[in-house]
């Protein structure tokens, strides 16, 4: 297992719980965490864990904490570091969930350059909230992950600035039902509304009417589009607060 493979940093907490826990033998894990091996199987589909638990499987596992916590490999967790600091001193409370704040704007305009897509903070949210929130599709052990939208084409829905919470790994058969996803098209990173055709091509949709749709056929979605995410939640400052 490469911890420093970016992959990782896409995946859930429970996740890299699991591949950390399956590089020491299950004896061993009870011994240093205290936990049974049911307990620590729980843990590793997804139910909460305590960090005491975390620090202790990182330690035989020989991998860091903080990759466990946020997928950053050692030598750049800073980021990482600072949410476990929060956790060992009760910030982050039981019942929260910890989503990462990507350091990218999906552009909601005429279209951005992918930015760096390194993991710029940390937020926690409700358990209840979020399970409230998700699709009715999505898993309860569902990738999410939170960046700001950039532009105007996609107003009055969604404003520039926005954060935008997005289910990320999603499916074709997702897109096909449509609504509001961030992906990558020709090399730009777009915030759009997507319509599967009658005919297998792809509509992107602004939610602005000054802006035009785009279409992008059938054949060629696979070379141009690259799935990120569906917008499941968004929220900014009231309008007229500066």
């Amino acid at each position: 297992m490469d911890i420093s493979d970016a992959k990782w940093s896409t995946r859930s907490i429970a996740d890299r719980f699991a591949a950390a826990l399956a590089r020491v033998d299950m004896e061993e894990a009870i011994r240093a965490t205290g936990r049974s091996a049911r307990q620590l199987q729980r843990y590793a589909a997804g139910d909460e864990m305590g960090v005491g638990t975390v620090v202790a499987l990182a330690e035989i596992a020989g991998v860091p904490a903080d990759w466990i916590v946020g997928g950053i490999p050692r030598g750049i967790g800073g980021k990482a570091t600072k949410l476990l600091e929060k956790l060992q001193t009760g910030i982050v409370e039981s019942g929260q969930v910890v989503l990462p704040r990507y350091d990218v704007r999906a552009s909601a305009g005429a279209g951005a350059l992918v930015a760096s897509e390194d993991i710029s903070d940390y937020f926690s949210v409700g358990r209840d909230w979020l399970r409230r929130n998700l699709p009715s599709w999505a898993a309860s052990n569902a990738v999410v992950g939170i960046l700001e939208g950039s532009g105007d084409s996609m107003e009055p829905t969604i404003r520039d600035g926005d954060l935008l919470f997005i289910v990320q790994g999603v499916g074709w058969r997702i897109v096909e039902r449509g609504g509001i996803f961030v992906f990558t098209l020709d090399d730009r990173l777009l915030l759009k509304r997507l319509q599967v055709l009658d005919n297998g091509d792809l509509r992107i949709i602004s939610d602005n009417h000054r802006y035009e749709p785009m279409t992008v056929l059938m054949d060629d979605i696979r070379h141009r589009l690259i799935l990120h995410g569906y917008v499941f939640f968004h929220g900014g400052k009231p309008r007229g607060h500066s």
